[in-house]
């Protein structure tokens, strides 16, 4: 890989905003907060030192020039402050406290338009640190992009979206098209329909016999990087058809599926059903999906009441809902409290296939 190191005024990093793509494969979406926005612009027009920008540089004749490897957040705060989109503003500098004027220049709540015309042109004349990359294969930006992050880091699920690859590629495609995601209640903050599809994927891959935690998750992206593409396919296969029931029961439920164990259990179950040759009756199982999470969110505060079998609604299944509970509180991703949940579910949604 190699690396030359360059100092780019901000001037002529928004000319060069149509040519960097901030959004390749690996990065995550816009996720600063307003005032890490504001105090990064603050810091600028104070002449502070801001981190270096990492920039891919890209072959001639491709869509863009550059692609961000790292500084995605602080070049889409510089363009949005003081170059927004057509008909925009740009944000103004509140939300982080009432900032100092500079020498006597009123800055706080300002926009860039509404700064003094000095402040302006020392904004747009500062020097920003630039490791333009040159020359990289996929495997040494990934490599960089991972140990970058670690000053601030990724979630685990970004830095999966990192690590490329056809299990990677594969979950990523699914997290991004498949219509239980596009119609989902699952806010998709940093990388989480990524994650969840990748629980999907080692549900179906493992079955229940290993852990799914964010280094398992990791590991099977690893796996699979040597397996042939029809396991890779197989296994899609086998994701999205459970998916399909599950985007079924999320536009029919009461209770919208949001909570990452309710999904993976949910996927689990119905992967079972289908390996035993089972149609799902959408209409059976929501119903008695309906029945189970109305009384999970009743007892998950006091599961010991329903131990007690003279209680007014005390119900067959009341021993199962307990165990799947307390294996629902604490590692929800072990192996052992996957097994405990799906034991306990499966007495929930029994005789849902077609008639």
């Amino acid at each position: 890989m190699k690396v030359q190191q360059r100092l780019w005024t901000i001037e002529k990093l928004i000319g060069l905003k149509d040519r960097i793509n901030l959004n390749p494969i690996w990065q995550r979406g816009p996720a600063w907060k307003t005032s890490r926005r504001v105090l990064l612009i603050d810091s600028i027009l104070r002449e502070m030192d801001v981190p270096k920008i990492y920039l891919r540089k890209l072959p001639a004749g491709s869509l863009y020039g550059h692609e961000a490897v790292d500084g995605q957040q602080r070049l889409r705060a510089i363009w949005d402050f003081a170059a927004p989109a057509d008909g925009e503003a740009g944000f103004a500098l509140s939300g982080a406290g009432a900032l100092e004027p500079i020498n006597g220049h009123v800055i706080n709540g300002k926009t860039f338009a509404e700064l003094d015309a000095f402040l302006q042109q020392q904004f747009r004349g500062f020097k920003i640190g630039v490791g333009e990359i040159v020359s990289a294969t996929n495997d040494e930006i990934t490599t960089l992009f991972a140990r970058l992050q670690m000053g601030m880091p990724l979630n685990p699920a970004e830095l999966r979206n990192a690590a490329l690859g056809p299990m990677r590629n594969i979950i990523q495609l699914t997290a991004t098209s498949h219509e239980f995601f596009g119609n989902a209640k699952i806010n998709n903050d940093r990388s989480k329909y990524f994650d969840y599809a990748g629980h999907a994927f080692a549900v179906a891959a493992w079955n229940g016999s290993r852990d799914i935690k964010s280094t398992d998750l990791r590991a099977l992206q690893t796996e699979y990087a040597v397996a042939d593409m029809e396991d890779i396919l197989a296994l899609s296969s086998k994701v999205g058809d459970a998916l399909n029931v599950l985007a079924e029961i999320d536009q029919h439920t009461r209770f919208r599926i949001t909570r990452k164990w309710i999904y993976v259990d949910l996927l689990w179950v119905i992967m079972q059903l289908h390996e035993q040759g089972k149609s799902i009756d959408v209409e059976k199982i929501t119903a008695k999906y309906n029945y189970f999470e109305e009384r999970r969110r009743k007892y998950t505060s006091e599961p010991d009441l329903l131990l007690n079998s003279r209680r007014r609604d005390a119900a067959p299944n009341d021993r199962a809902l307990y165990e799947y509970i307390y294996a629902f509180r604490a590692d929800g991703a072990s192996k052992t409290n996957l097994q405990k949940r799906n034991k306990a579910l499966r007495k929930f949604l029994r005789n849902v296939e077609v008639d």
